[in-house]
């Protein structure tokens, strides 16, 4: 074999491991890593109106990337009644209506409207952060939230100013005594059916909140949009 003839054989090989590294690399770049919320649609198939909501359920999901979806049929599945009964009891219901979302350790009943599905949706995936101007706790919480909020996707995060907005400081006051506690410092970060007042370190603080949104949500992988 001529030298130039097996000098080409090795240039094409070089070539062909070369794009291989490269559409790797590239395929790579388009996939994200990141958490998904998993949120639970509970309906009765025989209800006209309780399976219609499903489709709306689905387009809600289309349309906000970083959520997973389960769908349980009380009608035709016992493990979704199963279920079902279980959160009735979790949270000390007599009677669920249908349809019914769970997710976050929020349970939302009776969505009986697109419109209210999807506001009831955007409240559960919504992490409201109670906020003061010159609060160093509040500065804290802010540039922690900035850095990791991109984790999950699905995650809405607003910043609520309690010292100019008096319906936002209104709305602070109701939120703690819902969960029975007492605001002593600011930030009062509102999320999974939850609270945290104050806000000290990303080791401390931050970790609680990471560790607490990793348990509602689940690894996954977002392709990257071309």
């Amino acid at each position: 074999m001529r030298r130039s003839s097996l000098r080409n054989i090795i240039c094409l090989l070089g070539a062909i491991s070369l794009w291989g590294l490269f559409d790797g690399a590239l395929l790579e770049a388009q996939d994200e890593k990141v958490q998904c919320f998993t949120l639970e649609f509970f309906y009765d198939s025989t209800s006209e109106a309780s399976a219609g909501l499903k489709g709306a359920f689905t387009t809600y999901g289309d349309e906000h990337p970083g959520l997973k979806l389960f769908y349980r049929d009380i009608h035709e599945n016992e493990e979704g009644q199963k279920r079902l009964n279980e959160l009735k009891d979790y949270f000390k219901l007599k009677e669920v209506a249908l349809p019914a979302v769970y997710g976050l350790k929020n349970l939302a009943i009776g969505l009986d409207s697109t419109e209210k599905l999807n506001y009831k949706l955007d409240e559960i995936l919504t992490l409201t952060a109670y906020v003061r101007n010159g609060c160093p706790h509040c500065k804290a919480a802010k540039e922690f939230l900035a850095k990791y909020g991109s984790r999950y996707p699905a995650l809405k995060i607003v910043y609520r100013e309690v010292t100019t907005d008096r319906t936002a400081s209104q709305e602070m006051a109701e939120v703690v005594r819902r969960y029975q506690q007492r605001a002593a410092s600011l930030p009062v970060i509102h999320y999974c059916n939850g609270i945290n007042i104050g806000f000290s370190t990303e080791r401390t603080t931050g970790v609680k909140i990471l560790k607490t949104l990793d348990y509602w949500s689940e690894g996954c992988v977002l392709e990257k949009k071309k």
